[in-house]
């Protein structure tokens, strides 16, 4: 199985931080962001994707071809053009099979990560108490996605969108959805399958996002925890 991993982003909200490297290679415990990412992929996993894009050159000096006997292949996003135009940067190396695309510069945990090891499209899901902050998913009873809504003022649910999903081919056969800035998003795309595609949600365990400097201070306290208290 492969894994995308959208590590392209500049990181503007954490500079000076990000003068000189993109956001994924800001370091917390004293590695990179992108190597926990990495480093907790499901071992159905054997081959990376990196979109990369900013300062790009610090991610492949870093990782080059290969981590930990998986290879690594990099697809290069010229222009932050959205996450739906990051994914089909690394079309061109995917296979016919089902793969997971994640974030780079997020904290997941790895057994939320094996749960979305699939045949079948997946989303992972987390709840939060400030919904109004992510992108929002709709579930059915059955915890079958419904739709993605971007941040709204009043969110009807409590369950955001964590940027971690299992897709296939069949993604590439629903047109691209560009916000007013002209960004390809890929959430909003993936609601829109949603409305002729069974998409299974699996409800994440932790989740740390990474966007501003006072999220690094969270950060370094979870990597400092063992695996079995990274709840959140």
């Amino acid at each position: 199985m492969q894994a995308v991993i959208l590590a392209a982003g500049e990181g503007r909200r954490l500079r000076p931080l990000t003068s000189d490297r993109p956001k994924p290679m800001v370091e917390v415990g004293g590695k990179p962001i992108l190597e926990y990412t990495l480093e907790i992929l499901p071992p159905e996993i054997d081959e990376v994707v990196l979109v990369v894009g900013y300062l790009h050159e610090r991610i492949r000096e870093k990782f080059q071809s290969s981590f930990k006997e998986r290879r690594i292949r990099y697809a290069y996003q010229p222009e932050p053009k959205g996450t739906s135009d990051a994914l089909y940067r690394a079309r061109r190396f995917l296979n016919k099979e089902s793969f997971m695309l994640l974030y780079a510069d997020d904290l997941y945990h790895p057994d939320d990560l094996r749960e979305c090891v699939s045949d079948s499209p997946v989303v992972l899901v987390k709840e939060t108490e400030h919904p109004e902050k992510f992108g929002v998913c709709l579930v059915n009873e059955e915890g079958i996605l419904l739709d993605i809504l971007e941040k709204t003022e009043n969110p009807p649910s409590n369950l955001v969108n964590i940027g971690v999903y299992t897709l296939n081919e069949g993604i590439f056969s629903v047109p691209q959805f560009f916000l007013p800035n002209g960004e390809a998003n890929l959430a909003a795309q993936i609601g829109a399958w949603a409305k002729i595609e069974a998409i299974r949600t699996v409800k994440a365990r932790f989740w740390h996002p990474i966007g501003y400097p006072e999220d690094l201070l969270g950060a370094e306290k979870y990597v400092s925890l063992p695996l079995s208290e990274r709840i959140n």
